[in-house]
């Protein structure tokens, strides 16, 4: 082999290094490419010992699965799911109740139920904005008066 073919082959090796180091530095480097990835999800706070106790007797009573969740609003009043302290800012408090088939709650033990969770497991914090129960493919929304410390049913 002449000398001019062996050259032509370190050059080539080296261009595709050069080629390939490029692409794994723009790979590392490339801020667009670690924001794309996905986020990690919000951790809803873990239930509270007043929260497993009720829920648990809810359960056995009815035969239901419960899921609670918090939503909470920034200052401006936006909703946000990013907020660390979930009960030192407005929120929302949402329970789902999934009743087996041929199971019912009366409407007025669904407001005792939100009654119990206002004054027993949220103790009456006044940056509760609302309560939402979820029976099945009902839904009863009950907006908070801190001021009256009462309950008020939205109407449809």
């Amino acid at each position: 082999m002449d000398k001019d073919a062996i050259n032509m082959k370190k050059s080539t090796k080296i261009i595709i290094s050069v080629i390939i180091l490029i692409i794994i530095l723009g790979f590392i480097f490339n801020p667009f490419y670690w924001l794309m990835q996905p986020s990690q999800t919000n951790q809803q706070p873990q239930l509270s010992l007043q929260e497993q106790s009720y829920f648990k007797d809810l359960e056995k009573t009815y035969g239901s699965k419960l899921k609670r969740f918090y939503h909470n609003y920034t200052k401006k009043g936006t909703d946000t799911l990013e907020e660390k302290n979930y009960d030192k800012v407005p929120f929302e408090y949402s329970l789902s109740i999934d009743l087996p088939p041929n199971t019912n709650i009366k409407d007025d033990s669904i407001f005792s139920i939100a009654e119990h969770i206002k004054n027993s497991i949220l103790q009456k914090n006044k940056n509760l904005k609302k309560i939402i129960i979820y029976k099945n493919y009902d839904t009863y929304e009950y907006a908070y008066d801190a001021n009256k410390n009462t309950l008020i049913k939205k109407q449809d």
